[in-house]
């Protein structure tokens, strides 16, 4: 059956449904998160701007999540179960930029400490290298009068890591 010059019925429709991108209540989940909030809203943008005949993006920037570090979910995560894996990395780290050289300061931060030994990061390789060279008995000095008879620490273990940039003074 033809209903109009462009268009027949037995044709399928092929534009996408918006409620297959959309966030929905499901499971144990009765409420929609802050970001779940935010995607239906891009969702809402992005079928408000699309043009027929054009297809969707495969990830569009509407609907695309923030980055996030996988640190960050884990710490909340730990922080809420009374979880204090490494008791005193967060006053190590917070002490950091004065226990150290600020050459060294400024590419490394306290990692993670494991069984007595504390992994610094360092942001990249050549600087791992140039730190291990000149300044790795300082750091492993400092680490042990901040850490006094608390915390023994055997050793201390450069990693490449992401370190955030400090800023420069």
């Amino acid at each position: 059956m033809h209903t109009s010059p462009d268009t027949f019925e037995d044709e399928p429709d092929d534009r996408p449904d918006p409620e297959t991108y959309y966030a929905h209540p499901h499971g144990k989940r009765k409420v929609l998160t802050a970001n779940d909030l935010k995607r239906n809203a891009g969702v809402s943008r992005l079928f408000d701007a699309i043009t027929p005949g054009i297809p969707i993006d495969t990830d569009p920037s509407e609907i695309r999540t923030e980055a996030e570090r996988i640190a960050q979910p884990i710490e909340t995560l730990l922080k809420k179960l009374n979880i204090d894996a490494s008791p005193w990395i967060a006053d190590l780290a917070e002490a950091w930029p004065t226990l150290v050289p600020e050459a060294v300061a400024r590419y490394t931060v306290p990692g993670k400490w494991d069984q007595g030994i504390l992994y610094v990061y360092v942001s990249s390789s050549m600087r791992l290298f140039e730190i291990r060279r000149q300044h790795l008995k300082t750091i492993e000095e400092a680490v042990r009068r901040f850490a006094g008879d608390r915390f023994r620490v055997k050793q201390v273990r450069l990693m490449v890591n992401s370190v955030p940039a400090s800023p420069r003074t």
